[in-house]
């Protein structure tokens, strides 16, 4: 442990600035079954209407996992080519 080199505050001062929220995925899905039930139901074209906009709400959410997402996905092949050589 000796050549450990300490920074101040690091572990114990959190860093300045807002920080991003992760997307409640479970929620953003249950809104989607909701709205499309309500879409598919005769009667129920109102709660569909309302629903259909917080559907909207989380597209940018729905976007920003979907890159995060892809990023995985790129590092992961990016991976196997390494540990492949090339060969995948």
């Amino acid at each position: 442990m000796a050549d450990v080199i300490p920074f101040p505050g690091v572990g114990f001062v959190p860093a300045p600035g807002p920080r991003a929220v992760p997307a409640d995925l479970d929620a953003m899905g249950e809104r989607y079954v909701a709205y499309a039930e309500a879409r598919d139901t005769p009667g129920r074209e109102r709660e569909a209407n309302l629903l259909a906009r917080a559907v909207a709400d989380d597209v940018p959410a729905w976007l920003g996992e979907v890159a995060r997402v892809e990023q995985l996905r790129q590092e992961l092949a990016a991976e196997l080519d390494r540990l492949t050589g090339g060969a995948g």
